[in-house]
């Protein structure tokens, strides 16, 4: 037989044992990832592995600022810190600690195996423009888990992390054979009886959630809403821990995240065309694995009345405390991003004092703002000042109602 023939013909019994053991999904749909130059291309299902084709691009211009990669600090699974580099190069590796899970059930975890054409170790110099086509390799995914996320670590020390939520592949359960029956011998004397003094079967104790241990991973999910339509939005989600900083774009306003138990978190939710929201995470709280989160963000509207939470007055005075500053940080680069917009800061006060006092109050405090904003850049012109004391009650209730009572607001009154 000629040799090419026979060499062909090999390949091609070797190719169709290999596709008849695995489940191969090209191009999966990912529906959140932590970063934008990092693709999933494929994720093959054979008998033993879970294996995922991963494409690095790096386009950034020489111009630009490079990232550089150090050392994995130790403990939970850092990777790619982002240094000024002269010789406009990037460097790369991918940390052995990565671990597959299924959503919303983290003790359904998949261990990283080996990797090729990416160093797990050292670091891997990628030059501007270059693609680096790598695998990775996993413990297999259990049959009927079509839905998973690949998740390396969090981002800490500005360090920026490859994770991606929300991963489908083709996955279906494993039919079982079906048993023939088997005749049934009759039995030829009857079953002997248990003893009476025989004590009744315990029954199985539920066991006991083991406590959350640092390093465990947790999933905060949830959908950005405009608080107008209740539909939902594009958005940006941003971790915000101490220098650490994280950020994951949805352009279907659902979003799903990886948490570490042992940590406190602070998330900043963004969105152009509307003012931003906070909110606060303490994973180890709760005994649960699984967040949810929706956000309700409002749009820039001329007329609409937007509340500034979490600002903060010395008592009885109009001195901002340094507490106010990310809220009012927040207003000015909504400002910065929107030229055109004009606001009216309102400050108001509950009804209990002197109503003259309070009247005096209400506006000093706007007027506060309002100066904070012009030292931080914006024009003058876009901002007025007035307080209403106490005339614009928001509740009549007690003392802890009528707390709400004492903020400020502000309105656009031009786009």
């Amino acid at each position: 037989m000629n040799f090419k023939l026979l060499s062909a013909s090999f390949g091609a019994i070797l190719l169709s044992i290999h596709t008849s053991f695995g489940q191969i999904t090209e191009n999966p749909k990912v529906e959140e990832s932590s970063v934008p130059y990092v693709k999933i291309k494929k994720v093959e299902l054979t008998d033993a592995n879970t294996i995922i084709y991963l494409q690095f691009i790096e386009k950034q211009s020489k111009q630009q600022p490079q990232f550089r990669s150090q050392p994995r600090m130790p403990g939970f699974p850092d990777s790619r810190i982002p240094q000024l580099q002269q010789q406009g190069q990037s460097q790369i590796w991918l940390d052995p600690e990565t671990r597959l899970y299924k959503p919303g059930e983290i003790d359904k975890k998949f261990k990283f195996i080996r990797a090729e054409n990416i160093t797990t170790t050292t670091k891997t110099s990628v030059a501007n423009g270059d693609t680096v086509d790598f695998v990775a390799y996993f413990e297999r995914l259990t049959p009927g888990i079509e839905e998973f996320d690949f998740y390396e670590g969090r981002s800490s020390g500005g360090n920026q992390s490859w994770n991606f939520y929300g991963i489908h592949v083709k996955n279906p359960l494993k039919k079982q054979p079906e048993k023939s029956a088997k005749p049934v011998a009759k039995a030829t004397t009857p079953p002997a009886k248990k003893p009476e003094t025989q004590p009744a079967a315990k029954a199985p104790q539920k066991p006991v959630p083991a406590p959350k241990k640092d390093g465990e991973v947790a999933v905060l999910k949830g959908t950005v809403y405009n608080a107008k339509t209740k539909e939902p939005i594009a958005a940006q989600l941003s971790y915000v821990e101490g220098r650490d900083t994280l950020q994951v774009r949805s352009s279907s306003g659902k979003y799903r995240v990886g948490v570490e138990a042992g940590e406190q978190y602070k998330f900043r939710v963004t969105a152009r065309g509307y003012y931003g929201s906070s909110f606060s995470l303490a994973p180890g709280d709760s005994s649960g694995k699984s967040f949810d989160q929706d956000v309700y963000l409002t749009p820039l509207i001329a007329g609409e009345t937007i509340l500034l939470p979490n600002i903060y007055f010395e008592t009885s005075q109009y001195t901002l405390l340094p507490e106010s500053f990310e809220e009012l940080n927040r207003l000015v680069d909504v400002m910065r991003d929107s030229p055109t917009v004009k606001i009216r800061v309102e400050g108001h006060t509950d009804n209990v004092g002197d109503f003259d006092k309070n009247l005096e109050l209400s506006r000093q405090r706007a007027e506060s703002v309002k100066n904070y904003l012009i030292e931080k850049g914006i024009e003058s012109s876009r901002i007025e000042a007035k307080g209403y004391g106490g005339t614009r009650p928001l509740t009549k209730g007690g003392e802890e109602e009528r707390k709400k009572n004492r903020r400020v607001e502000f309105v656009i009154t031009e786009m």
